[in-house]
């Protein structure tokens, strides 16, 4: 210690997180860790599914090398769980918690090796990354993010270990790196920042060595089947997500305050932490120390695309997640460096209170919150809508020549889990999705159907049927409130 303190203060080594730890390690914090994963894992069964996830089961069940709206390993990874635990809440979500329990291990190392010995500052990582609400949604629902930040993070701390003794590691990073690909588009980002990176002074000997490049062509022969499922599309899921989703006119003033708001997701306390590590990470890195240059690169550049989008359009929280995965470790270092306890416990507690509370709401709609505004309200319902939609579509003159199908994708995916296989849904009309690859209008012709709706997104059926009559609504009730209702139409003989 003496000898760093002469370092820092002759200016050989920046100042940053001390190699021996400023607090202790308290196993409270260990035991909390693992407190929130034994609620997690006791709400899984009890909490519905959310929409989009229910969507992604739907890819589950027809398996292919892509979809139009994300790579494809979010459909295996579900047709793998519900094959052991069914066609269950449980068999959906828990994907979910296992991958959030993996990147907290994968967090804990990552830390302990950019700044061995100091196991408080690991922990304090960890239990910020399970207490932040952006990340504690994505610890209960599966969706593409799930994988795609266990991925980021393993693939960030192969790439610190190469770099630092273990040249070998490249190859698993690139393994790590082509996984993470087949999650989500914005995963291309980390090799750009790993990129950036090793242009630095210190690593730029590595980009005559050829690991990097074999690592590279590693992750991009995993993601082949992605782009030739898009060259047998017309370049479809492409196109969508780099220019018709991220397209729009120029309203900084609509979209800027958004994209800000988006972030407190993170908790307000928290997101402050990381973005004064993601500051001091800037600043350290360019005085020298290579740490805090890798966490600022892994962050700065999908934080710094997403800021730009945010000019022109809306930008979901889930988008840029994976930027503060890193930061989660230098915004640590900065709460453990507050002298006053209380002060080092308001973020993660203020953080752990919202997920707690949002955990509770989901299952019960306790909070007599506006239903249209409540995220928890789409969770609630879908086990009365599955058995209406069983009982309509039985009283059909032919049920078994008949379907079932809404206006959004949403409501689709979750009718298709509730209601049973028989059912047979889709989605006709709205924007394009799956489904458009998946059903045969043609071969729909002269079947009856079954067409529902909700009051959050009303419209009457608008398909050419000979016949559309209306069969009643379904309210859902809470806690004595009705928080939503659903409508119902008999549709007979689709004219295609």
């Amino acid at each position: 210690m003496i000898e760093r303190a002469w370092r820092v203060g002759q200016g050989v080594e920046p100042q940053g997180v001390p190699d021996e730890p400023d607090v202790p390690m308290p196993v409270a914090v260990a035991a909390a860790v693992v407190l929130l994963a034994a609620v997690r894992l006791v709400l899984l069964p009890r909490l519905g599914l959310f929409n989009d996830e229910a969507y992604y089961w739907e890819w589950s069940r027809r398996l292919a090398p892509s979809y139009y709206d994300h790579p494809p390993l979010v459909a295996w990874i579900l047709a793998a769980s519900t094959r052991v635990f069914g066609r269950t809440q449980l068999g959906v979500h828990l994907p979910a918690f296992l991958f959030t329990a993996a990147t907290s291990v994968v967090l804990y190392r990552f830390a302990l090796d950019l700044f061995p010995r100091r196991r408080d500052l690991a922990w304090w990582s960890v239990l910020t990354l399970n207490v932040a609400p952006l990340f504690a949604l994505g610890a209960v629902f599966t969706t593409p993010d799930a994988p795609c930040a266990f991925l980021w993070m393993l693939t960030a701390w192969l790439v610190w270990r190469a770099l630092n003794g273990a040249p070998r590691l490249w190859y698993l990073a690139g393994v790590a790196a082509g996984l993470g690909l087949l999650a989500k588009y914005t995963f291309g980002l980390l090799p750009l920042a790993v990129l950036l990176f090793l242009l630095r002074p210190a690593q730029r000997h590595w980009l005559r060595r050829k690991e990097p490049w074999l690592a590279g062509a590693i992750a991009a022969a995993l993601f082949l089947p992605v782009v030739l499922w898009n060259a047998h599309h017309g370049w479809a899921s492409f196109s969508f997500h780099l220019v018709e989703r991220h397209g729009g006119a120029f309203r900084p003033w609509r979209t800027v305050p958004r994209f800000l708001v988006a972030q407190q997701s993170l908790s307000p306390l928290i997101w402050l932490a990381c973005v004064a590590g993601l500051v001091r990470s800037y600043r350290l890195g360019r005085r020298g120390d290579e740490r805090y240059a890798f966490l600022f690169w892994c962050a700065a550049v999908i934080l710094a695309l997403f800021a730009g989008w945010s000019l022109f359009t809306f930008v979901n929280p889930n988008w840029f997640a994976p930027a503060f995965l890193t930061l989660l470790v230098p915004g640590a270092a900065i709460v453990l460096e507050l002298r006053s306890r209380a002060a080092r416990v308001l973020p993660v507690a203020l953080g752990a209170l919202v997920m707690l509370a949002f955990y509770v709401q989901s299952v019960s709609l306790a909070v007599p919150l506006p239903p249209k505004t409540d995220f928890a309200t789409d969770l609630n319902g879908w086990p009365e809508v599955g058995a209406r939609l069983r009982a309509e579509h039985a009283a059909l003159p032919d049920a078994s020549r008949a379907f079932v199908y809404s206006h959004r994708l949403q409501l689709s995916a979750l009718a298709a889990f509730y209601g049973g296989d028989a059912l047979g849904v889709t989605r006709l009309g709205g924007r394009r999705d799956a489904y458009d690859d998946w059903t045969d209008q043609a071969a729909l012709r002269g079947e009856d159907a079954i067409y529902f709706c909700d009051d959050f997104n009303y419209a009457p059926p608008e398909q050419p049927f000979r016949r559309c009559d209306e069969a009643g609504e379904l309210p859902i009730v809470r806690q004595g409130r009705r928080v939503r209702t659903f409508f119902f139409w008999r549709c007979l003989d689709f004219a295609g």
